[in-house]
């Protein structure tokens, strides 16, 4: 076996154990980020309301599209 070979099997044994570990963390990221969010609203008096929204929405779809069977490149 070559070392490209042995690099490559390498790659995808990280690659899936990554896939697993961010599907375990993916309910408690979106947890985070709704705390955060509401921290972030509370603090700035509601200023910034609907760009706060507008992020965490974008960032909890791709949690969404991460935690479906297959992950990103199923999309």
């Amino acid at each position: 076996m070559s070392f490209l070979d042995k690099a490559k099997e390498m790659a995808q044994q990280a690659r899936s154990r990554a896939g697993e570990m961010a599907e375990k963390a993916g309910p408690s990221a979106a947890k985070g980020l709704d705390a955060a969010k509401s921290r972030l609203d509370k603090a700035t008096g509601g200023k910034y309301h609907d760009k706060l929204e507008n992020v965490s929405n974008k960032v909890e779809g791709l949690l969404k599209r991460d935690q479906r069977p297959g992950g990103p490149e199923a999309s």
